[in-house]
C-alpha cells in the first residue's frame, strides 16, 4: 500500500480523536458548571488521548514503512529478521561480511507524484550480522 494512503488514514483518525478531545473538554466544563457526574466524560477523554498516543507511538516505531517496526529491527541479528519476516526479496546474506538486503514494499502508482518504481525496505548489517541501518529506497538503477 502506498504510504500516502496510510498517512491519510492516520491523519483522519488523529483529527477525529482531536475533535473527540475538544468535545470531551466542552462536556467536562459543562458538567463541572452544572455539578453533574463527570466519570464517563473523563473516561472518554482518556481513551481519546490514549488513541492519539498510540498513533504517535506507532508512527515513531514504524517511521520507514508501516509494516516494519524499525525499533525492533535495529540492533537485531539479520538471521532473526529473516526468520520473522521471511526471505529477502533482494540481496543475499554474506556470513562474516557486511551487506545489504531488502524487502519489496510497494510500486508507486499512487495519485500524488507517482514514480512508477518498485520501492524496497532496505536493511544494512555489519560483519557480525547486526542490523545498523534501515531505510526505504527505489529499485537499483531507478
Amino acid at each position: 500500500m502506498n504510504p500516502w494512503y496510510f498517512l491519510f488514514v492516520e491523519l483522519f483518525i488523529a483529527a477525529f480523536m482531536m475533535l473527540g478531545i475538544l468535545v470531551c473538554i466542552i462536556f467536562l466544563v459543562i458538567a463541572i458548571v452544572r455539578k453533574k457526574p463527570k466519570s464517563k466524560i473523563i473516561v472518554s477523554l482518556c481513551i481519546n488521548i490514549a488513541v492519539i498516543g498510540g498513533i504517535d507511538l506507532f508512527q515513531a516505531s514504524h517511521s520507514t514503512y508501516y509494516a516494519y517496526n524499525d525499533w525492533a529491527i535495529l540492533g537485531q541479528d539479520i538471521n532473526d529478521i529473516r526468520e520473522k519476516y521471511g526471505e529477502f526479496d533482494e540481496g543475499t546474506l554474506k556470513q562474516g561480511q557486511q551487506g545489504e538486503v531488502s524487502y519489496y514494499i510497494y510500486t508507486d502508482n499512487g495519485p500524488i507524484m507517482p514514480d512508477h518504481l518498485k520501492h524496497y525496505y532496505r536493511l544494512e548489517y555489519d560483519e557480525n550480522g547486526i542490523v545498523y541501518n534501515v531505510y526505504e529506497s527505489c529499485q537499483k538503477g531507478g
